[in-house]
């Protein structure tokens, strides 16, 4: 075991230097107590690809909508900006966590739900054009139906998804129904599209309690430590 004669403690292993101070051990090293991993360099450089493609497009884009054309216009930077860093964001969670196909679905749908509303209303008050709250009434009722269906398709498919990611399903469950209850109590009767997406989300809670109920009890036993 070797030790460090500044801050007088033995370190296992065989580390060449103090993890405290970073001072050169002395004595003789141990065998390594973790096995060295190999880093998967497939996905590392497909998330160098990734980063270097979504900063060039970000750069190409304020170079034209800046230096290139220098006449009044409306400015439709911040919308693309938006959107590259939101997708570029997406593709690094595929690829580096891609053992979670649940929760990245869930990630990416709440993403584009959020820079559609974001878009929606950067348009509304640069470009001025009347609000039509599109993305309220159907993208994100549509992406939420959609989302609940590929959950529930997916919890069945493969038994690790079922076990390690029905969180995500219940979190897209929440979001498909509370919503509808409170636009109901806000405003009144929603549209056809939130409609839709309650039934949809209602029926695949019932069919995962019906198909899956035990699976689904333990995970709220899980994450709520009953």
């Amino acid at each position: 075991m070797k030790q460090c004669p500044h801050c007088k403690v033995n370190i296992g292993g065989d580390l060449p230097r103090c993890p405290l101070c970073q001072n050169s051990l002395t004595g003789e090293g141990e065998r390594e107590y973790w096995p060295k991993l190999k880093l998967n360099t497939k996905r590392t450089k497909a998330f160098r690809i990734v980063v270097f493609s979504v900063l060039a497009v970000c750069f190409i884009n304020l170079a034209l909508d800046f230096i290139f054309f220098t006449f009044d216009h409306p400015s439709w930077s911040p919308i693309v900006l938006a959107w590259l860093l939101g997708s570029g964001w997406i593709l690094e969670n595929i690829i580096k966590k891609h053992y979670n196909l649940l929760k990245i679905l869930f990630v990416s749908v709440l993403a584009v739900c959020v820079l559609s509303l974001l878009t929606e209303f950067y348009i509304y008050l640069v470009w001025d054009t009347p609000y039509l709250f599109i993305t309220l009434e159907y993208i994100i009722p549509v992406l939420l139906s959609g989302n609940i269906v590929a959950n529930f398709v997916l919890s069945f498919v493969d038994k690790h998804f079922t076990e390690h990611s029905l969180i995500f399903m219940f979190q897209n469950i929440f979001a498909g129904i509370i919503p509808w209850f409170i636009i109901l109590i806000v405003i009144g009767l929603p549209p056809i599209s939130w409609s839709v997406c309650l039934v949809i989300n209602c029926l695949a809670f019932m069919g995962l309690m019906v198909f899956n109920r035990r699976a689904a009890i333990e995970e709220f036993k899980k994450r709520f430590h009953i």
